[in-house]
């Protein structure tokens, strides 16, 4: 993690993160290391004690998904593997599927999978899933913002609302605000572009429920 800070740090990257930057934020980062590790340039079969050892929560998950996409979503059971399970400890498994959907390397598909499994067998964390979905939704238009693909207001309305359908959050949809936090400090996007598709003066019923919602303020993926 102190090798990752350090070069994060460098090359002035940000983790992917929603609003919040907790201190443990590069714990949680590893994940984007397993994936690009394992996955991008195939160091599984070389350097085994990496992924058994300093990665060995981001292997277990990803298994799990990988448990989830071959015997579906009936026959799995989630409870039998993880156990109990407090919220953040939830917040960090997630972030497993949700870094692996952001780089490439899982669908979108096997993402929202999980996440019903996860509300069928865990019904108590509905607010902490309900969070995550906003979070998803927000990182994914920030992103498309970044990358050019958003270039006014019906466009971000129209994808906004294609992912929340998609991950099946179509009542749950994160504010423009929200969004814009993501885009400027994740994605160094400049405030001129985000305030051309971004509706951000005032403050939508969406934004004060927000405000007054401790879990989604202090939620961090």
């Amino acid at each position: 993690m102190d090798l990752l800070m350090a070069e994060y740090s460098k090359r002035r990257i940000e983790p992917l993160r929603g609003k919040a930057r907790p201190p443990d934020i590069f714990e949680k980062e590893l994940s984007s290391l397993y994936f690009i590790g394992r996955y991008g340039l195939g160091l599984f079969e070389e350097y085994p004690e990496i992924f058994s050892g300093s990665l060995d929560h981001e292997l277990r998950v990803d298994n799990i998904v990988k448990q989830l996409k071959e015997q579906g979503v009936e026959k799995l059971s989630l409870r039998s593997i993880l156990g109990d399970i407090k919220k953040e400890q939830l917040i960090k498994i997630l972030r497993v599927p949700f870094t692996g959907v952001v780089l490439g390397f899982l669908s979108e598909d096997i993402f929202t999978k999980f996440l019903e499994k996860i509300l069928i067998e865990y019904p108590e964390h509905e607010q902490t899933i309900r969070n995550y979905k906003k979070f998803y939704i927000a990182f994914r238009v920030a992103e498309a913002i970044a990358k050019g693909e958003i270039r006014n207001k019906l466009m971000k309305e129209a994808l906004k609302r294609a992912i929340a359908v998609r991950v099946d959050a179509a009542k749950n949809l994160p504010s423009d605000k929200y969004i814009y936090t993501i885009a400027f400090e994740v994605f160094r996007v400049p405030p001129k572009i985000l305030k051309r598709v971004l509706s951000v003066r005032g403050e939508s019923k969406e934004e004060q429920d927000e405000k007054s919602s401790s879990d989604l303020l202090k939620f961090e993926p």
